[in-house]
């Protein structure tokens, strides 16, 4: 399979896996570090293992540096799902999408630095408008809203944007870490890393009420969730494996929002009537355009 395949597939799951996120997060009543620490546990290693050891290679080249690429990539991966779910309960999912691109530009700004693979100037222009358009889609709906309403928009921004942030860190490690094992083994050894350190940091909100409150429903999206976030993330890794430059799947991967707009606007109801908001998405669209040039 060759890799503009594989993350056309990561693209139309990764649709579905925000949908699936949204939906599920609004009906939620547990502690956000539940649902991604189950998705994970439930859902994305058994995706993991078995892609891992039986379809693709998985040699791995341990060193002291492996492991810190590790260790960074699962503590980022963990606070970008526990921030990333409190924060897609509070924005419509067109506007989260669209400042989440913010992941983009961190993805593209550390690959370009520190990794050294960098950018042709189409490439560096389309993560530009991408950033205007994210800022675009904070100031759209602030501009509608009472302004006792825009302290909880402007913290729903703000917990975008760091999970968007953890989310862009995460995605670079895991680039590095496949320059240490191949594709299969980051699917074992990376996402085991990642469901470990999510089961550690949802220790902190353990208790009866709590527990309580994850009733099986809450399972069985977490696990769906999980599950398509499984074959999302495979594809991607497969993707980036064979592209070898993570500045340009990252710049292509930002289709996904305005699919996830359009979808969110006919599948989920969310009608985006501010006329900034649509003008924020369709400037991500030409951000993608120029980017893929």
């Amino acid at each position: 399979m060759n890799w503009q395949l594989a993350i056309s597939i990561s693209i139309v799951a990764n649709v579905t896996t925000t949908l699936i996120q949204r939906r599920y997060s609004l009906r939620s009543e547990a502690p956000e570090t539940f649902p991604s620490a189950t998705s994970y546990l439930l859902g994305v290693m058994p995706v993991g293992i078995t892609t891992g050891l039986f379809i693709l290679p998985h040699h791995v080249n341990w060193s002291w540096w492996l492991d810190l690429l590790l260790l960074i990539c699962a503590s980022s991966m963990a606070v970008s799902g526990w921030i990333g779910f409190r924060a897609v309960k509070l924005l419509p999912i067109a506007a989260y999408q669209t400042i989440g691109r913010f992941t983009s530009i961190v993805a593209i700004t550390i690959g370009w630095v520190v990794l050294r693979e960098g950018l042709s100037l189409a490439q560096l222009i389309g993560a530009i408008v991408l950033l205007a358009a994210a800022l675009l889609a904070i100031w759209a709906p602030a501009k509608n809203i009472a302004a006792t309403e825009r302290t909880v928009h402007f913290r729903a921004v703000f917990l975008t944007l760091i999970a968007a942030t953890t989310l862009g860190i995460g995605l670079t490690a895991e680039k590095g870490i496949l320059g240490h094992m191949q594709p299969g083994a980051v699917l074992i050894f990376g996402w085991g890393s990642q469901t470990i350190a999510m089961l550690l940091l949802a220790l902190k909100d353990v208790n009866r009420e709590n527990i309580r409150k994850f009733r099986p429903y809450e399972i069985k999206w977490s696990t769906l969730m999980g599950f398509v976030n499984g074959i999302t993330g495979a594809f991607y890794v497969y993707s980036l494996s064979k592209s070898n430059n993570i500045s340009l799947i990252t710049a292509l991967t930002a289709i996904t929002l305005p699919l996830i707009a359009l979808s969110g606007h006919f599948l989920l109801g969310e009608r985006e009537n501010q006329k900034l908001m649509w003008v924020s998405v369709g400037i991500s669209f030409v951000g993608l355009l120029v980017s893929a040039l």
